[in-house]
């Protein structure tokens, strides 16, 4: 040990035998001795001095290695001492190998006196190097990259410039170095060594080229595509070692850039062909695979992947699947996998038959080649059905469920979608195999790591199955397996996986055991979250799963805020809106609106009239009803509602007889509503209701009432009586009479019809034209009063004017009469109507007056003046008065009949003019005057009729016109003679004008003669019926009181 020093000393001398000698002594301790030795001897510096003796050229130290032969010493002790001390690791990483890197280095540069040196300073810093980066990086800062590039550019011996580019490979291992400024000079020298180097230093720059490629900087710089041709050429001519070297540098440059492939498929040799010989001979597997795996490089590029060298490919890769066991069965898979992107080239694939070695291979814990062979089977079961059913013969489906409970997220999510395209084929969803799958899907839906890709095909291969009632029944789900996975999911970021978990959902809720689980309860906050998100799809999904759900829980979906979701779902206003998405939800909203009428008022009104267009006749009932009770509650709602639509919607669903009594009810409501009949809507109205009437599908009594009420409503409005479309309503209503409806509607007919002939001529001929002049002749003979007056009513209206005068006939003069004859017998009064009905058509048409039914009429036209209401007897008063009128026109033997009809009123007509209202006096007076009568004078008695002796035999005489006197019988009981004689002259009109003239004789022979007479005007009596009084005698007496007589005139009918 005590040498060591100046051994060291020793080889420190300038005297070159000094230090080779000391050299082998250094050499033989450390060959010898232990390690204590060895690390003495690093820590010595001897190093430095064996690094000077490297490289000696033999001719200057002939004799010293003579003397070694001759001695039986090692040549050269210096290279021998070195190589052995670098092997200890704490040397080789300590302090002495740090020292010794930049000597070495420096024999790097070409000494001519050192020939050998640089080569044996290659091998000693590769030694340091290896496993060793700080070893590296100080060879680096000591210049190691330029020196070495610089030493490959002089074009050194074979065996150098291996050793050069080994350990330019060496250092490239480590990704710092890789980054240093000095590495990208290297790319060059190194590719001219690929193409000029011999076979060794090739091999050796392809793996430093390899790992250079590492580094992003250098494989995207255009330098390096300047490798690719090279490395072809060793690919097709290079040893199986140099082309595993090729191979790996090739699949660094082209890996992340599939486009600069296409320069390997331009080279002078296309390297796809050489691969395919590659993969055809017969080679060891791991070049076999390493070729597949730059196939899997190159088949990235669409344009490689179409060439027909790739199609050569196919065979060979397949029949590589089928071996037992080969470490190329990675890359062989995911070589096909890219070919698979290929339509042509995945039928090529399957017609090779690589389907059944593909599923054997998924077995064991290679999981990601279980991915690999996940990704291709995708592919070759895509749009290819009898590919499909040939995975799961071979039982796929059975291997993936052996795996799947131990594979990682990734894998799994493979498996996931492997099975979504299995299961896009109904016929698997619905076999047996797929049917294993569900739990195990399920609870992979657990899996807090589960990526939303995973779940996305999770999600879609459960739905494939479930979607199947017969599935759902092969499996008695419990919420906690089925129900509770999907809720996080409802609320997933993701929109895909937010849309398959509801659809899920939807087909689950579909078994009724899982619709009542309380767990349910759970998933209706995420469904109505959803809702508010506005994406069509994802809206149609949760609706769907709420429709299975809403009958059993609306009043938990209603606190979640759902009324107000799914309003803003039914209104949304775009056009491409399925029809089904607002069906759906109208009929949920509709489960809530029937559970409870406290979220009626909770429906905004444009909703609920939307809702009226459903299918669904719940949705539509449940609408209606909340429509009317909002209209019940605030009249004011109803225009809202006709601005919404309501009544365009209300009309088609009479149109369709769906709902239809309260649908007319609603419909009722709102025409009743006088802002909205004035509003120009609902002319649109008329048409649809009228047709409505007169449809034979309309069966609904109700319904047709309550119609023919909103008909009577709209005319309420002039201009609305006054449209085109009101002729047709007409029409209706006519009809409607026509069919003999109950006593109610045909009032509301009749009242409807009278609204429409009051302001318009047109509509009285449409009346005229559809047979109504006949009906309501009929009906005004009806045993229901108010049918009857309603028709006596109409009758006024339609004959108001002369528009449809050809009408008017006796007939209906005589249905009038008949209606007032009943009535008078039925009750002993009548109602002024009649009258008012007979009065129009006597007053606008006069020829009605002569006919026999208007002389029929006036027996009851008295009647009702002697017991009807003062309006009563107004109207026949104007009745009999108009038909006075005409008697001067009439046939002698009509007005004569007529008159002694009217002459029974005689007596009514008196007590009018004397006690009724003023405005009868004149009319009553008149018919008066036109009326046949009888005059009746009473003689009662005479008074003071004296004279000097005796009693006189007292008689009176009247003398009327031309008409022959009269004569009382004579009396002779005393001065006050009492005949109480009546005589009675028929006329056949009142005495106008005329006097009754009456002289009191005396028939005694004793006195006077006569004593006086008396001549009284009888006009008065015709108007007071009877007047009564005592009138004086003329001349008067000139002694005692004066002669009178008491007399009583009568004027009457009889």
């Amino acid at each position: 040990m005590k040498s060591i020093p100046v051994l060291a000393n020793l080889l420190r001398m300038e005297d070159t035998t000094s230090r080779y000698f000391a050299a082998q002594a250094m050499a033989s301790l450390v060959c010898n001795g232990s390690r204590g030795t060895l690390l003495s001897v690093a820590n010595s510096g001897a190093a430095i001095g064996l690094i000077s003796l490297i490289g000696c050229s033999d001719v200057d130290i002939y004799l010293l290695l003579e003397m070694s032969d001759e001695f039986s010493l090692v040549p050269y002790p210096d290279q021998v001492a070195l190589e052995r001390l670098f092997r200890v690791d704490d040397i080789r990483v300590g302090a002495t190998s740090r020292k010794a890197i930049p000597t070495l280095v420096d024999l790097l540069k070409p000494i001519p006196d050192r020939p050998g040196a640089p080569f044996l300073a290659l091998g000693l810093l590769t030694q340091l190097a290896r496993d060793c980066p700080s070893n590296k990086i100080v060879m680096v800062e000591a210049g190691a990259l330029e020196a070495l590039t610089k030493y490959l550019s002089l074009g050194p011996q074979d065996a150098t410039e291996e050793a050069a580019t080994d350990l330019l490979g060496v250092l490239f291992n480590s990704a710092e170095i890789r980054k240093h400024e000095s590495a990208f000079g290297a790319v060059n020298q190194l590719i001219a060594v690929l193409r000029l180097g011999g076979r060794g230093a090739r091999y050796s720059a392809a793996r430093a080229l390899e790992s250079l490629f590492s580094a992003d900087h250098i494989r995207n710089a255009e330098s390096a595509r300047q490798a690719i041709q090279p490395l072809v050429e060793i690919l097709n001519t290079g040893l199986e070692r140099e082309q595993h070297a090729a191979i790996a540098a090739l699949i660094r440059i082209l890996s992340d850039n599939p486009s600069r492939a296409l320069a390997v498929a331009d080279v002078e040799m296309n390297a796809v062909d050489v691969l395919c010989r590659i993969l055809s001979s017969n080679c060891t597997m791991d070049l076999k695979g390493d070729a597949a795996e730059l196939c899997c490089v190159l088949f990235g590029n669409t344009r490689i992947r179409s060439t027909m060298a790739a199609a050569r490919c196919v065979e060979p890769l397949v029949s590589l699947l089928v071996t037992e066991f080969s470490p190329a069965q990675d890359s062989v898979v995911r070589a096909l996998d890219k070919l698979l992107d290929d339509e042509q080239l995945a039928e090529l694939v399957a017609a090779h038959g690589a389907v059944i070695p593909l599923v054997g291979l998924l077995y064991g814990k290679n999981y990601m080649l279980h991915e690999s062979i996940s990704r291709a089977l995708v592919k070759l079961g895509k749009d290819r059905p009898a590919c499909k059913m040939e995975m799961v013969k071979a039982g796929v489906i059975d291997s993936v469920l052996d795996i799947l409970h131990d594979a990682p997220d990734f894998l799994c999510a493979a498996f996931a979608e492997l099975l979504r395209i299995l299961t896009n084929n109904a016929t698997i969803a619905k076999g047996g195999s797929a049917s294993k799958v569900v739990e195990s899907f399920f609870l992979l839906l657990n899996r807090p790591e589960f990526g939303p890709d995973g779940q996305h095909s999770t999600l879609q291969v459960l739905v494939n199955i479930l979607e199947h009632p017969q599935c759902r029944a092969e499996h008695s789900l419990t919420s906690h397996q089925a129900i509770e996975p999907i809720i996080p999911l409802l609320v997933s970021s993701v929109p895909v996986v937010q849309q398959l978990a509801a659809e899920l959902l939807s087909h689950l809720l579909l078994e009724e055991h899982l619709q009542k689980d309380l767990v349910t309860q759970q998933v209706i906050a995420p469904l109505i979250h959803i809702l508010a998100s506005g994406v069509h799809i994802l809206q149609q999904r949760a609706i769907k799963a709420l429709v299975s759900i809403a009958h059993i829980w609306p009043n938990e979906i209603a606190k979640e805020g759902g009324v107000s979701e799914l309003s803003k779902v039914i209104l949304q206003a775009d056009p491409s809106l399925p029809h089904a998405l607002w069906e759906s939800a109208a009929s949920v909203l509709a489960c809530i609106l029937q559970f409870s009428s406290e979220f009626f008022l909770e429906v905004p009104v444009a909703v609920l009239v939307k809702l009226l267009r459903s299918g669904s006749e719940g949705t539509v009932i449940g609408a209606l009803n909340a429509l009317l009770v909002l209209e019940s509650d605030d009249s004011t709602s109803a225009e809202a509602m006709a601005e919404s639509g309501a009544i365009e919607a209300l009309l088609e669903l009479l149109r369709c007889h769906q709902c239809e009594e309260t649908a007319a009810r609603l419909l009722e409501v709102l025409l009743n509503n006088v802002k909205i009949r004035d509003t120009k809507a609902t002319k649109s109205a008329i048409l649809p209701l009228s047709q409505y009437l007169l449809d034979p599908q309309t069966q609904a009594q109700q319904a047709r009432l309550l119609a023919t009420l909103a008909l009577g409503d709209l005319f309420q409005n002039e201009s609305l009586a006054r449209t085109t479309d009101a002729v047709s309503a007409c029409r209706a209503l006519v009809n409607l009479l026509e069919d003999q409806p109950s006593e109610e509607m045909k009032v509301v007919a009749i009242c409807a019809l009278q609204n429409l002939v009051m302001y318009s001529r047109s509509n009285k001929r449409a009346v005229a034209e559809a047979g109504g002049v006949q009906v309501v002749l009929d009906l005004i003979g009806s045993s229901d009063p108010e049918t009857s007056v309603q028709a006596a009513m109409f009758i006024k209206l339609l004959f108001s004017n002369h528009t449809i005068q050809e009408y008017a006939s006796s007939e209906t003069v005589r249905a009038i009469t008949a209606a007032i004859e009943k009535e008078l017998w039925a009750t002993g009064n009548v109602s002024e109507e009649y009258l008012k009905a007979l009065n129009a058509l006597l007053g606008n048409f006069p020829r009605l007056r002569a006919t026999e039914p208007a002389t029929l009429s006036i027996p009851h036209l008295v009647t009702a003046l002697k017991t009807g209401s003062e309006a009563t007897q107004e109207a026949a008063l104007d009745s009999l008065f108009l038909l006075r009128q005409a008697w001067s026109a009439c046939p002698a033997e009509v007005s004569r009949a007529q008159s002694v009809a009217a002459a029974e009123a005689i007596p009514l007509l008196q007590y009018l003019i004397q006690s009724g209202p003023p405005r009868f006096q004149e009319k009553a007076e008149f018919l008066l005057q036109c009326l046949p009568g009888t005059l009746v004078v009473i003689i009662k008695r005479g008074n003071n009729m004296k004279q000097s002796v005796g009693n006189p035999s007292v008689f009176c005489k009247l003398t009327l016109g031309n008409t022959p006197p009269r004569q009382t019988k004579v009396v002779s009981t005393g001065p006050n003679p009492e005949w109480d004689e009546s005589f009675a002259w028929a006329f056949e009109s009142p005495p106008k004008g005329q006097k009754l003239h009456i002289s009191c004789k005396n028939k005694s022979k004793m006195g006077k003669s006569s004593f006086g007479k008396v001549t009284i005007q009888i006009d008065r009596v015709v108007m007071l019926g009877a007047v009564a009084g005592e009138y004086t005698l003329l001349p008067e007496s000139k002694s005692g009181p004066s002669r009178n007589l008491e007399i009583e005139f009568q004027w009457s009918n009889k």
